[in-house]
């Protein structure tokens, strides 16, 4: 097997620290910015589907919610149609970081992607789409 593994994970590691030092100061971390994009549709979306659509443990995201709460980004309130749930749903302000994260994850891909052609771009990204659904469906049939 080729070492894909190794060189997706270091793309992925630097790509990481990367989108950290670009929203430094923002309260979003590279590990929060996907709640934000989530989100960012509008509505209101319970922890558990943030989870889903995300595909990591529940427990990351309500640590993440927290963070994005005490930074103003996130409001978590009772759900109006069953108040024994929460929702969570941007701010204004979680609305800018949504876009300012988008935007530090697009500096990266352009900065990866230098001397790639548009032709092996998109080849990429359908193997990433199937990357993508293949560890969703993992992690939601486990």
């Amino acid at each position: 097997m080729p070492p894909v593994n190794r060189r997706v994970a270091l793309v992925v590691t630097m790509g990481e620290r990367f989108v950290n030092r670009e929203l430094a100061g923002t309260g979003v971390t590279s590990g929060t910015a996907p709640l934000l994009l989530e989100l960012r549709d509008g509505g209101y979306r319970s922890p558990a589907d943030l989870a889903r659509a995300t595909g990591v443990d529940k427990s990351h995201v309500t640590r993440s919610l927290r963070s994005l709460q005490r930074a103003g980004l996130v409001a978590v309130e009772p759900d109006p149609g069953d108040g024994r749930k929460l929702v969570v749903s941007l701010t204004p302000a979680g609305r800018g970081a949504a876009g300012a994260a988008e935007q530090a994850m697009g500096k990266w891909l352009g900065i990866v992607s230098q001397g790639v052609e548009p032709t092996d771009l998109r080849t990429v990204d359908g193997v990433f789409e199937r990357f993508y659904a293949n560890a969703m469906r993992h992690f939601n049939t486990e």
